[in-house]
């Protein structure tokens, strides 16, 4: 049924875009530099970093913000800790740092943990699941709103619902006053970006594998990608140009068809505990009843890279058009996984691998362009 209902879709509805999961080639072709990354520290489930005025670099992890000194950054102090998990940490201007916390909206503390600030909700709907936030020359705070059905955590029950997108993006003071809807109706947007001229931004909707620029003056949306290999989560600006795009899971076939099942889809989140769903992951601990497919079956103990991935990280440096320029892999069998966040900060890029807990780091290579 699904397959006549996608000929039907391709003969009459030939502009619809297309959603077929492209390869892994060109600047997305394969490596281990991801993998290759120097561990710096571990965290219990850490999600998203940012560099402080005072030259520290928080981390969040659970519900507890970390500000980590020393060049390991091993040599952490609890900052501040919010009410429940916190996910994308931001800083403004002036030195507010602002964290998403789940099912709670958007939180500002002062450089002394003191929170100073809160926005749970707009237009009388609750910010449940802030999943990214941006700052602008100018002050104007942007944030994702993921979900209004879902909290953060739940991006997995999001994805099997397969509902229509009702995620937002929204602006606000730097105070976090004065919020208004900027654009509604997205697809999980995981990511959000001030663009180099800043006249627009930047925002990744993970559920429709897309990267889109809306325009600060009036609104108005270019696609830039419509069809990523991966799911994109946050991003960040590069030194050189482009963006740097953290996809904390890729896309399967074994997903994409289970996608189309409804009756079996809700038949499964019914009976199967989350964590054994067909779907993807963000990694970490190995269950042997977990779904897989026959590539991924281990022979000779060894998993090959080139398995259908279940988990995987990813980091690529993508140019004003969307084209990507270069990626960073943590394959298959690797221990760096689940990336849900990247900064580049001097000539050192730092990513989060939530799924198995570390914050790592790659040296930029000045010669190549930025090159990691």
């Amino acid at each position: 049924m699904s397959l006549a209902r996608d000929i039907i879709d391709r003969v009459f509805f030939p502009n619809r875009d297309v959603h077929a999961i492209p390869v892994l080639d060109g600047g997305f072709s394969p490596n281990q530099r991801l993998e290759q990354a120097e561990v710096l520290a571990s965290f219990e489930a850490p999600d998203s970093l940012a560099l402080g005025p005072d030259g520290r670099l928080y981390v969040s992890a659970g519900p507890a913000i970390h500000a980590c000194s020393g060049s390991r950054l091993d040599k952490p102090e609890i900052f501040a800790r919010a009410e429940a998990p916190v996910s994308a940490l931001r800083w403004t201007g002036d030195g507010r740092l602002l964290a998403a916390v789940d099912g709670r909206g958007l939180h500002a503390f002062d450089r002394g943990g003191k929170l100073v600030a809160r926005l749970d909700a707009l237009g009388g709907v609750p910010l449940r699941c802030v999943t990214a936030i941006a700052v602008a020359a100018d002050g104007t705070v942007y944030a994702t709103d993921g979900s209004r059905h879902n909290e953060a955590a739940q991006w997995l029950t999001d994805l099997m619902q397969n509902r229509r997108g009702s995620g937002r993006l929204i602006a606000a003071a730097s105070d976090l006053s004065n919020p208004r809807l900027v654009k509604d109706g997205l697809s999980w947007p995981a990511g959000v970006a001030i663009g180099h001229d800043e006249k627009e931004v930047l925002v990744g909707e993970a559920w429709a594998h897309g990267l889109s620029a809306v325009s600060r003056a009036d609104g108005s949306v270019r696609r830039l990608v419509r069809n990523f290999v991966g799911y994109p989560g946050r991003i960040c600006r590069s030194a050189k140009g482009g963006y740097w795009v953290a996809f904390f899971a890729l896309r399967t076939q074994l997903t994409e068809f289970i996608l189309r099942e409804p009756i079996f889809r809700m038949k499964m989140m019914e009976q199967v505990p989350p964590d054994l769903w067909i779907g993807p992951t963000l990694g970490g601990k190995f269950d042997y009843r977990e779904p897989t497919q026959i590539g991924r079956i281990k022979k000779l103990g060894i998993q090959k890279p080139w398995a259908p991935p279940r988990s995987y990280g990813l980091v690529a440096r993508l140019d004003e058009q969307g084209q990507a320029l270069e990626s960073l892999h943590s394959r298959v069998s690797g221990n760096l996984h689940g990336i849900t966040d990247v900064a580049e900060i001097g000539t050192t890029l730092y990513a989060v691998s939530k799924g198995h807990g570390k914050v790592a780091s790659v040296a930029l290579t000045p010669a190549a362009g930025g090159r990691a």
